[in-house]
């Protein structure tokens, strides 16, 4: 079965990070699922919403397969990876109807930093983000970073990202980083509920709030 899977239903689009065996970490399949799906959405005036998770309930996403970014041998090779996984996240921010992250296992690294790329985010109750790259002695290269900070501000972004604690569910529901706390297993359901009533505004007016609304955080 493909590491990153695509499916629609009634208007929804559900992506869907593959590799619950190695806790949903990113390869190059995924990447290219990734870009050739947000790719396809882009001309997609049907899909009222996206709806991105993990597979399992485990993990989110555990960032960076460790095996497969060894092929990264030199600076030059890590900054072209980590500038295409940019590109794709900021592919993602900007697609034109509304991206709910369904965070059903905990979030390491690049994992949150993916998390972050979505315009809201419904976490299940036993779940956590947690920004570690300073543990190994990286920095949080694919935009999470700044996005964070854009979410809760300078001062609690960086104590996040410089102590690596763990941003638990319900401190993050505090923060504003998430929409909603649900039960265990439950995530998927919130999300389409969140896109069934998303459906109910005029599709035009939805993408027009969308680009206001981010147009205003950059102000």
């Amino acid at each position: 079965m493909s590491d990153f899977l695509y499916h629609e239903e009634d208007g929804v689009a559900v992506l869907t990070l593959n590799r619950p065996a190695v806790k949903n970490s990113i390869n190059g399949e995924i990447m290219d699922g990734m870009r050739e799906s947000i790719t396809a959405l882009q001309g997609r005036p049907g899909i009222q919403a996206v709806i991105l998770t993990g597979a399992g309930d485990e993990s989110f996403c555990a960032g960076g397969d460790l095996k497969w970014l060894q092929r990264y041998d030199t600076g030059e090779k890590g900054e072209g990876m980590s500038r295409r996984m940019q590109s794709i996240l900021m592919a993602l921010s900007d697609l034109p109807m509304p991206v709910i992250g369904v965070i059903n296992g905990y979030a390491f690294g690049g994992g949150a930093e993916i998390a972050m790329a979505c315009d809201l985010r419904i976490m299940e109750a036993h779940t956590f983000l947690c920004f570690k790259q300073v543990q190994v002695g990286i920095m949080t290269g694919w935009t999470g970073g700044a996005r964070l900070v854009n979410l809760i501000g300078y001062s609690r972004a960086l104590e996040y990202a410089i102590t690596c604690d763990k941003l638990h569910a319900d401190r993050a529901l505090e923060l504003g980083v998430a929409n909603g706390v649900v039960p265990s297993g439950e995530g998927m359901a919130a999300a389409r509920k969140m896109a069934e009533r998303i459906g109910r505004g005029a599709p035009r007016s939805v993408r027009a709030m969308k680009t206001l609304m981010r147009a205003a955080r950059e102000v």
